[in-house]
């Protein structure tokens, strides 16, 4: 089953009078609980391609499909973009600000506090967390909303390496516990390779190379079959 069917679509602003394409011709079908990374120099158009899809940016032209049609999407900046006058806790449950049912999201919030280990967190404010903390409650926040699909634009870009390691195996973890489907935008080729189960390579605001990722999770860097599609979708970015 597909969650998101892209056909033709493009985006072209209008700077000084000129017309700038930012994505052309982008045609997509990412299927049902699928991990699917997005790589590619900056400026190539992977950021635009996001906020296409979720709906920020009006697509110049194209089609796009979803399943179910009024899909729910949960977002995840490279910056955690919490309210800095909310717990933990209640950054979370901010996505469920229209439920009715109290005992529910709290249910919800407990879950993912959990599952994210921020239980002991749960009432410190965004300026007492690190980093690290602070973007995994950004990914709570996100899954308390119950998406059926999550973008996620360069959300461990901002980390320490050691950090940023760490919640790369954390979000494998959530991944497969969660079943959703995921669109992650990253500029490091062994970051996209590591996540995906799908890598896209992305040049000049198209799309040059798609990839099958048939590693099984946890992944190994240092073995063999890492290294060669590695190799391939840089080789795919370094090519052009």
């Amino acid at each position: 089953m597909m969650a998101l069917t892209l056909s033709g679509v493009g985006k072209t602003y209008i700077i000084e009078n000129k017309q700038v394409p930012a994505v052309s011709d982008i045609s997509l079908t990412v299927e049902t609980g699928r991990f699917v990374t997005i790589v590619g120099r900056s400026g190539c158009g992977k950021t635009t391609l996001l906020r296409l899809i979720a709906g920020l940016e009006p697509k110049s032209c194209g089609t796009m499909g979803f399943n179910p049609p009024n899909a729910k999407i949960g977002l995840v900046f490279q910056e955690p973009r919490l309210m800095p006058w909310l717990t933990v806790e209640n950054n979370m449950a901010f996505a469920l600000l229209q439920e009715q049912d109290h005992d529910q999201v709290q249910q919800t919030v407990q879950h993912y506090l959990k599952m994210l280990h921020l239980e002991d967190f749960r009432k410190a404010y965004p300026a007492q967390i690190s980093g690290g903390m602070a973007q995994r409650t950004a990914l709570g926040r996100a899954l308390c909303y119950n998406p059926d699909i999550i973008l996620m634009d360069e959300p461990l870009g901002a980390l320490d390496a050691f950090t940023r390691a760490s919640l790369q195996k954390e979000l494998v973890n959530i991944f497969l516990l969660a079943k959703k489907t995921i669109l992650f935008v990253t500029h490091d080729v062994d970051e996209a390779v590591l996540l995906g189960q799908q890598v896209i390579v992305m040049e000049g605001g198209r799309i040059l190379r798609d990839f099958s990722v048939p590693l099984t999770y946890p992944r190994d860097t240092a073995s063999k079959e890492f290294y060669e599609i590695r190799t391939q979708v840089l080789q795919a970015i370094m090519d052009r």
